[in-house]
């Protein structure tokens, strides 16, 4: 008797959650598109997030225009025109969404403006929203994994602020425990997803605050600097305005200017492009993807350029 009681309160607390997520997937549709974006993520020694290796997908920006997402088999993007192996790539692209090129189409990426618009192979090693620690492995495995002939001479890290979000939501403790369940659910159900909002990537809620210099962010990037220190005449800090709720650069972040100064003092090259972002901006160039914050394709060629110009300029 009790074991048909418990049955029968399994089966009813199933049968629930299945009608739960049919519903959720009816009534709330756009969250079938998120599901499919979290579908190309993959899970890599329980804890560090990479894109799958072999994607090749197209989704829909909350402004109702398409953009496409392909990787190759270690999972990094690729552009469309160039699927071969980035082996002998000397100008690597490394970060978060924005370094990945997250609403852009392939065509309108930084990795394929460089290759196409300017000859500069390059290669992509960023994931969105992994923060400090994530970019640090994800260069890490790629720099370990490839030989001396494609090492790069240039790496280009595309920062913005936020890493301090992200680097504050690192997974510790009881937490990174229990992640994989976690991913594996937020990547599988909508009902999960749901419940459990993922907070928004790439923005700051309400107005900018300025983090300590105690921040856990700085004490991440020292640590990613001394193990990168080998490296650190390679690397350039590439950086604009984040776009403000009301969809205007975020020209009051105090973050920019601090971060900056921490990059001067830690002697590694920075390039500022807030002031060409404004003047774009004033032009009515399509600098952000409305509602979202990420750069659009006429940031994205300001990117481009920026670097193709700083490369070419050290040859």
């Amino acid at each position: 008797m009790k074991k048909s009681f418990k049955f029968k309160i399994c089966f009813g607390i199933f049968f629930l959650l299945l009608l739960g997520e049919g519903f959720v997937r009816i009534r709330f549709p756009q969250l079938n598109e998120e599901l499919r974006y979290k579908q190309i993520h993959c899970l890599q020694n329980l804890i560090q997030i990479r894109l799958c290796p072999e994607v090749n997908e197209t989704f829909t920006r909350k402004d109702g225009k398409p953009w496409d997402i392909q990787t190759n088999q270690l999972g990094e993007r690729i552009v469309k025109k160039n699927k071969i192996e980035k082996s002998t790539a000397k100008v690597w692209l490394i970060g978060d969404s924005m370094a990945m090129g997250y609403g852009l189409p392939s065509e309108k990426s930084i990795a394929f403006q460089l290759e196409n618009q300017f000859n500069i192979q390059t290669r992509v090693l960023a994931v969105d929203a992994i923060g400090t620690n994530g970019i640090l492995s994800l260069y890490l495995d790629g720099n370990q994994s490839t030989n001396l002939e494609g090492k790069p001479t240039h790496i280009y890290w595309i920062w913005n602020p936020s890493d301090f979000i992200d680097d504050e939501r690192e997974k510790k403790g009881i937490r990174k425990l229990i992640y994989p369940i976690h991913f594996y659910l937020s990547r599988f159900s909508v009902l999960y997803n749901y419940a459990i909002r993922s907070p928004k990537a790439n923005a700051y809620e309400g107005s900018p605050k300025l983090y300590p210099s105690d921040h856990v962010t700085y004490l991440l990037l020292k640590n990613f600097l001394s193990k990168t220190s080998k490296d650190k005449e390679r690397f350039r800090i590439v950086f604009s305005w984040g776009m403000a709720p009301n969809g205007t650069p975020d020209t009051k972040d105090p973050n920019y200017d601090q971060t900056n100064v921490f990059f001067t003092t830690q002697k590694l090259k920075t390039i500022d492009l807030r002031r060409e972002t404004e003047i774009q901006f004033a032009q009515k160039k399509q600098i952000y993807i409305p509602g979202d914050g990420h750069p659009d394709e006429d940031l994205a060629e300001l990117f481009a350029r920026a670097i193709a110009k700083d490369y070419q300029n050290s040859q």
